[in-house]
């Protein structure tokens, strides 16, 4: 049977007393990921490293014939063989030199005396003084040697070296073992034994203590470190970092390798101002058909809860935890699959993501998405499913509707003059009446839906640099609709109209229909440029769509999965104004725009500009909701996006809406960013009209500020070996710091520290109150040996709420 191997992780387990009168503990080191368990072979650091060397053949290494040259050759008395001069023996890919060499014939013992050299092609030993060994065993014993791993930056001395097993484990007494280069040893293992055997993942060390340069930091009654980069039971190095909400944090993690297509890793995690925090990840994969990942997290008692704590006066007591399940499966040649991505916690913790930040769960607006999916997969067309669920994570986020679940077939064909599509749909919605927030006292709507939308899109010119296409679609919607006379109020107020004041939403089966013209097309006009050694080109790309759907009064519907869409360039070429089927908006559009690109003289895309705006010829009708007031626009808001790769070093991105109506701009972002070598900078600033306006949130008025922000984030080296990081960002409108970021690290050969601090404002689901936060983190890591502390290897851009994004959309390399 075929076995599947998970992704790796490195345990070195370790066993550290601190000092004396301590008792000792277990601790753990863990390299992380992709590199070799040992360095980063083909840095410069380690150009000493001696590449592994294996026998030209399979021939054994002990039946190949040895060859040996010396200055002088003497055969004494009893079959002793004695050479002495410039001793060289060769036997396959080992090699072995020394001054002076004895053989005793009958015994088949040498003994090798002063400039000795031993090499395997798996370690190279060398010494001064004597070597023992036996020609017929291969035992051999050294005194006084350093010795090399092959392929591996590890390194060391010993007063006593023992080779057994035809060379495959060693023994060193009082050892010193490495990764750093000579000459930069900042730090040493010195143990008083190290056995390696070089078919082992891990050597171990017995009675070890670290040294940083010449002083002691560790002492270590037992410890195991890779050489090889595989997987292996044990404890792994400590997490630690300081924040202001849960105070001292550190995670002790221990890795189980239970299986090479199983494993788990289990975390205790101490939240000085929380409590213990147990995690358990269990990953399997018994084949590659079907991964998955179950993950558990539990706080027993939490000692900031108190009923008189807002943010968790949801609870009834300090019990907090979170499940979550992932699993994927392919069959049939990948045609069938299966998917499961669920995540929970406890009801009414709302809070539980920002206190703990666990790594795990998709969430979409305060909501916890758990979603179960199947599918069938064939050439043209496919069959899919999904249940679909939400937990909520806030106790004014008004109850979604759930997919209960939805089903969709679709259907493709390619024909000589003509597209064929058939995609279809049958959905049922319903919602948790159990888990209502505190603010919803009634009941929500719910529906079954079936949507089908045959489409034919046949292109009536297609040729190099213009063409012409025109889609015809047909879109049935029947809805299935339930309204409960005790409906919650935030739904009752939104489909209430607002010159009748009656409720839209209707009972009963309410179907549509509506067919779609569309006609799009565009020319591509292009010229060279003087740029690029002469052989720049730019391109003039107008374009133009029109597009019809009539009208139909939709405001009976509920709003299921629908929501409005942001405008922008693209956008308005797109055939809906919504997301979702529950409103398509009526249309009698035109839509032109203008897109220019400069390339330059290896083809990669250096500057893109394009400009775009809708004309209604009919203002459209069809709003989300019933309350909401109709749409009085002539023209859509003027949508500009634009990228340039200034030099190979600088780019830049620009992207507005402007409303040529009220004369005013709705939103924007840019950025400029300067990278080469180590060093990147960033300044970038957006800006949304009424842009944290949220429903969800209507007690709240403090959220209907305009957005208005700025952020620079920089990396940068200060020295050959030191790297600054960081990030700040700021509301320019309400005057208030986002997030703030700074750290440095140093980083050599075979040691690191990184050490940041960071300040963000931590959102509260229940108060809605941020209140500043402060972490500190550190790691120091010793490469080959393991890291303690937060983080792993590289540094990183990221601010706890907002991720690194270079917006530069062009084609070619960058």
């Amino acid at each position: 049977m075929t076995k599947w191997t998970l992704g790796y992780r490195y345990p070195i387990a370790l066993t550290i007393s601190l000092a004396p009168a301590l008792t000792p503990m277990m601790v753990q080191a863990a390299p992380f990921e992709a590199p070799p368990a040992t360095g980063i072979l083909d840095s410069l650091c380690y150009d000493y490293v001696p590449k592994i060397e294996k026998p030209a053949s399979d021939q054994d290494a002990n039946a190949q014939p040895v060859e040996v040259d010396a200055d002088r050759l003497e055969a004494k008395q009893g079959g002793t063989a004695v050479y002495e001069g410039d001793v060289k023996v060769r036997q396959g890919v080992r090699k072995f030199d020394s001054d002076y060499a004895q053989l005793d014939q009958n015994s088949r013992d040498v003994i090798a005396i002063g400039n000795i050299y031993y090499n395997d092609g798996q370690v190279t030993v060398t010494s001064d003084k004597t070597l023992k060994s036996n020609l017929d065993t291969k035992n051999s014993e050294l005194e006084e040697g350093k010795y090399q791993v092959h392929g591996s930056p590890v390194r060391g001395f010993a007063k006593r070296v023992v080779m057994t097993n035809n060379n495959q484990n060693i023994t060193m007494e009082g050892a010193q073992y490495t990764t750093c280069p000579p000459g930069q040893e900042v730090w040493t293992l010195k143990a008083g034994s190290i056995d390696i055997d070089q078919k082992e993942v891990f050597g171990e060390a017995w009675n070890a203590s670290l040294w940083l340069y010449d002083y002691p930091v560790f002492y270590f009654p037992y410890i195991n470190f890779p050489i090889k980069d595989e997987r292996k039971t044990g404890l792994l190095y400590p997490g630690y970092k300081q924040s202001s909400s849960n105070g001292m944090d550190i995670t002790q993690p221990f890795y189980w390798n239970i299986a090479p297509n199983y494993d788990a890793t289990i975390t205790s995690r101490f939240m000085d101002k929380r409590g213990l925090m147990e995690q358990v990840e269990f990953r399997y994969m018994p084949d590659p058909a079907h991964t998955g990942t179950l993950y558990f997290e539990n706080l027993a008692d939490d000692k900031q809860y108190s009923p008189s704590n807002p943010s968790l006066a949801g609870l009834s007591d300090g019990h907090r935890y979170l499940m979550n399940v992932r699993h994927g499966s392919a069959l049939m040649d990948g045609s069938l699959r299966f998917g499961i991505d669920y995540t929970q916690v406890r009801d009414k913790d709302y809070n539980y993501f920002n206190d703990f930040s666990p790594q795990v769960g998709t969430q979409v607006d305060s909501q916890l998405q758990q979603s179960f999916t199947a599918g069938y997969y064939q050439h043209n067309w496919n069959l899919t499913s999904e249940v679909r669920r939400y937990q909520i994570l806030s106790p004014y986020a008004l109850l979604p509707h759930e997919m209960l679940p939805r089903i969709d077939y679709n259907y493709y064909q390619q024909g000589k003059w003509f597209d064929l599509a058939w995609n279809s749909e049958l959905t049922k919605f319903g919602y948790d009446s159990g888990s209502a927030a505190t603010l919803q006292a009634g009941e929500r709507y719910t529906a079954t839906r079936l949507h089908l939308a045959p489409t034919l899109t046949v292109p009536l010119v297609d040729a190099p640099g213009y063409y012409l296409t025109s889609q015809y679609k047909l879109m049935f919607t029947s809805y299935n609709q339930e309204v409960p006379d005790n409906l919650v109020s935030q739904d009752r107020s939104r489909f209430t109209d607002a010159d009748s004041k009656q409720l839209t939403l209707k009972e009963g089966t309410i179907t549509r229909t509506l067919p779609s013209f569309r006609l799009k097309g565009g020319v591509n006009f292009d010229r060279p440029l003087d740029w690029y050694d002469g052989k720049g080109t730019q391109t003039l790309e107008p374009e133009f769509q029109y597009l019809y759907i009539p009208y139909k009064n939709q405001d009976e519907i509920g709003i299921y999965d629908s929501t409005t869409t942001r405008q922008d360039y693209y956008s308005l070429f797109s055939d809906r104004r919504f997301a979702g089927l529950d409103r398509i908006s009526d249309a009698n559009r035109v839509t032109v725009g203008l897109t220019s690109r400069v390339y330059d003289n290896v083809g990669d895309e250096r500057l893109r500009l394009a400009v775009a705006q809708a004309f209604e010829m009919t203002p459209p009708k069809v709003r989300l909701y019933p309350s909401n007031p109709e749409s009085t626009n002539a023209r859509s808001l003027l949508s500009f996006e634009g990228d340039a790769r200034i030099t190979d070093e600088w780019f830049a991105h620009a992207g507005t809406q402007y409303d040529t109506s009220e004369g005013e701009f709705t939103a924007g972002n840019g950025a400029v960013e300067y990278r080469t070598g180590k060093l990147t900078t960033q300044v970038n600033y957006r800006y949304i009209k009424d842009g944290n306006l949220d429903y969800r949130y209507p007690t709240n008025t403090a959220l209907a500020e305009d957005l208005s922000q700025a952020g620079l984030v920089m990396m940068a080296p200060i020295a050959d070996q030191w790297q600054m990081y960081g990030g700040y960002y700021r509301d320019i409108k309400q005057d208030v710091n986002i997030d703030r970021k700074i750290g440095v690290k140093y980083d050599s050969c075979c040691w690191s520290i990184n050490m940041s601090l960071e300040w963000h404002n931590q959102p509260d689901n229940v108060t809605l109150k941020p209140t500043s936060e402060k972490v500190i983190g550190l790691q120091f890591e010793m490469k080959g040996l393991g890291s303690v502390g937060t983080g792993g290897r590289s540094v990183t851009l990221d601010t706890e709420l907002l991720p690194y994004v270079r917006p530069f959309n062009l084609k070619g390399q960058q």
